[in-house]
């Protein structure tokens, strides 16, 4: 069997690895997309070393990167003929940067792309991504989440472009972000991991790294809601989420994901909750024909059993304080027909049972 692993150029994990950026940028000017809590950081700490260059700092994204802010990024950056585009962030600014990035030099903006389902091949500049949660993997990824307000439609912009010439993943900068936040995108890469490993499309190769990311990612978890945030926590969970960023790239997601774009575009509910108020009832949807890979999970995470691990996906949920539906957002069975039609992505083509839309709003029933 020939395997065929794709991800960024050039990959850096540990502490402080986020300050080999400077020395990785070619000539040129450098825009940068960040979340607001990083821009003192980097005021601080980058700009001083990147003296000599033009640098412009655009913050201002949301939890979702909606695509008429992404296009408000995007000429701002033409006008300063950037020749550097990096995403400190979140995985909504990781995205607004690989959108900007690979549409650069195109001419075309991130709303036409989006509208039709624009292949993205060719970037001209230096991309860098550096993460500020473990959740998204978008710094592993070919692919961009953006939102389109006017609709509610939330889906991916992919291609080639979209790889991160580096990504540098530093889980110091994981240190200080609030609670809900490592409780939310960590539930975003645990959902990962578990459906990369249920997949479809999932081999030996992708599951090696799978199982070990969901593993850090749920050994952590634990740690962070007993209150333990020692640096360790905070580099398992980026390993963790590493890992099955890496994984997913090949073999792709499931349900949860397929079904939680469409609600959080409709209802705002931020990704990482969506994988939690979804993820134990697509495990017991998909129980029948995943169970020898869920027991796979299920060992190395120290139980004896699938129904047992999906006992305890809920038990996690509780004691991270996420939400078990989605009654708060008022999500309702008039809601169903468009959630419905929009979560037809690969993440549902690789999910390991198939969903019929009845099936999908059957699902949808339990959780509002």
């Amino acid at each position: 069997m020939i395997f065929e692993m794709q991800g960024p150029e050039k990959l850096f994990f540990g502490k402080n690895v986020r300050h080999q950026l400077p020395h990785l940028l070619p000539d040129g000017n450098v825009f940068i997309i960040c979340g607001h809590h990083s821009k003192k950081l980097l005021e601080e700490e980058l700009l001083p070393e990147l003296a000599g260059k033009k640098v412009e700092i655009f913050t201002g994204f949301p939890a979702e990167a909606p695509l008429d802010i992404t296009d408000k990024a995007l000429s701002a950056a033409r006008a300063m003929n950037a020749r550097s585009i990096i995403g400190w962030g979140g995985g909504s600014c990781i995205d607004a940067a690989k959108t900007v990035a690979s549409l650069l030099d195109s001419g075309i903006s991130a709303t036409e792309a989006f509208r039709t389902d624009l292949s993205l091949g060719q970037r001209s500049c230096f991309f860098a991504a550096l993460p500020t949660t473990a959740g998204t993997a978008a710094e592993m990824t070919p692919n961009a989440v953006l939102c389109d307000p006017e609709t509610g439609i939330k889906k991916s912009l992919r291609g080639t472009a979209m790889f991160a010439d580096a990504a540098l993943i530093d889980p110091e900068l994981l240190n200080g972000a609030p609670d809900e936040v490592i409780f939310s995108s960590g539930f975003d890469a645990l959902t990962q991991g578990i459906e990369s490993t249920i997949s479809a499309k999932a081999d030996a190769m992708t599951m090696m790294l799978s199982i070990e990311g969901t593993f850090l990612t749920w050994q952590a978890l634990q740690l962070y809601s007993d209150n333990c945030k020692s640096d360790k926590v905070y580099e398992d969970l980026a390993r963790g989420c590493m890992l099955s960023g890496a994984a997913f790239v090949r073999s792709g997601l499931g349900a949860a994901h397929g079904i939680g774009h469409p609600i959080s575009g409709l209802k705002g509910v931020p990704h990482g909750v969506c994988c939690a108020i979804l993820l134990a009832e697509v495990l017991k949807w998909n129980l029948p024909v995943a169970r020898p890979r869920m027991e796979q999970l299920s060992l190395r995470l120290g139980m004896n059993s699938s129904e047992e691990f999906i006992e305890a996906v809920m038990e996690l949920r509780r004691k991270c304080h996420l939400p078990e539906n989605f009654k708060e957002w008022g999500l309702a069975p008039q809601d169903f027909p468009f959630v419905v039609k929009n979560c037809r992505s690969g993440s549902m083509k690789s999910n390991p049972r198939p969903f019929s839309d009845e099936e999908v709003a059957s699902l949808l029933e339990k959780l509002i």
